[in-house]
């Protein structure tokens, strides 16, 4: 998996620098993909794509599977609800984002690892899905698709060591 996404992640590399840096890459890039594009996108940023595929990456290398797992989880489907309930019902607003975000975030994400989990004890799964939207709220320049599941398995991690 790892060699995959670490594939993935260096022709999403690639894909970047050539829409930096060829106007015909940028103009097809935009064609097919400005409908999932941010303002911030446009203007030259790395996209969330690729910075979910390094997040994946790295959460894959560096945690064993019990963790890696819903540390993904707490990315793909946390933060997925977090920004639908977020921008539907936006209670609590913390600059674009809300706390009813965060919270639905939390509360599916660590619904869905616990579903999956046969490892790691509840409550180390429930703080590690608190740990990582309350780094997704947070005004960090660092993309969350990047720190979500860093932040996630890292918490996870550390909690499994002090059994």
């Amino acid at each position: 998996m790892v060699l995959i996404l670490g594939g993935l992640s260096f022709l999403a590399v690639l894909i970047e620098y050539s829409r930096r840096n060829w106007s015909a890459i940028e103009t097809l890039f935009e064609k097919y993909f400005n409908f999932m594009m941010r303002q911030n996108e446009f203007e030259g940023t790395i996209t969330g794509a690729t910075w979910l595929f390094f997040g994946s990456t790295l959460t894959i290398l560096l945690f064993p599977i019990h963790i890696a797992v819903p540390a993904l989880l707490f990315l793909t489907v946390g933060d997925t609800f977090a920004a639908i309930v977020g921008k539907s019902i936006p209670i609590g607003k913390i600059g674009e984002k809300s706390l009813s975000g965060t919270f639905a975030g939390i509360v599916t994400s660590s619904g869905v690892a616990l579903m999956i989990n046969q490892i790691i004890p509840s409550e180390i799964i429930i703080f590690g899905a608190v740990v990582a939207m309350v780094v997704e709220i947070l005004p960090i320049p660092m993309n969350d698709n990047l720190t979500i599941p860093l932040a996630g398995g890292l918490t996870m991690h550390y909690g499994m060591m002090t059994l």
